[in-house]
């Protein structure tokens, strides 16, 4: 599974980002509960602006590790994005609840 996954940062910083998602989704076969994975998901689905689905991958990010601020702070983002701006102040205050010296998240 950390193949698959250091496959899929690579891919990530490469901007190919539809090659790391099947690279999160190989990892995550091995590894369900990989809440980094989930969250590296989201991230390349938000690049690709589909925010539903990275939204969704966030939430299995938190369901793994509820106190994950930084999948919170980008479920957050994702929000923002679809303009559902209540839903994307309670994320960023749940990212602040575990690390409330994260000034992007106090910023957005």
């Amino acid at each position: 599974h950390q193949a698959w996954y250091f496959r899929g940062n690579a891919l990530g910083n490469l901007e190919r980002y539809e090659e790391a998602i099947s690279s999160f989704d190989k990892a995550l076969e091995f590894k369900p509960d990989n809440h980094d994975a989930w969250n590296k998901r989201g991230i390349a689905l938000w690049n690709l602006g589909r925010y539903e689905q990275a939204i969704s991958s966030f939430d299995k990010a938190l369901e793994f590790k509820p106190d994950y601020h930084e999948a919170w702070y980008n479920r957050g983002n994702a929000l923002g994005n679809l303009e559902r701006y209540e839903e994307a102040l309670v994320s960023y205050d749940k990212a602040l609840e575990f690390k409330p010296d994260n000034h992007y998240a106090w910023n957005n």
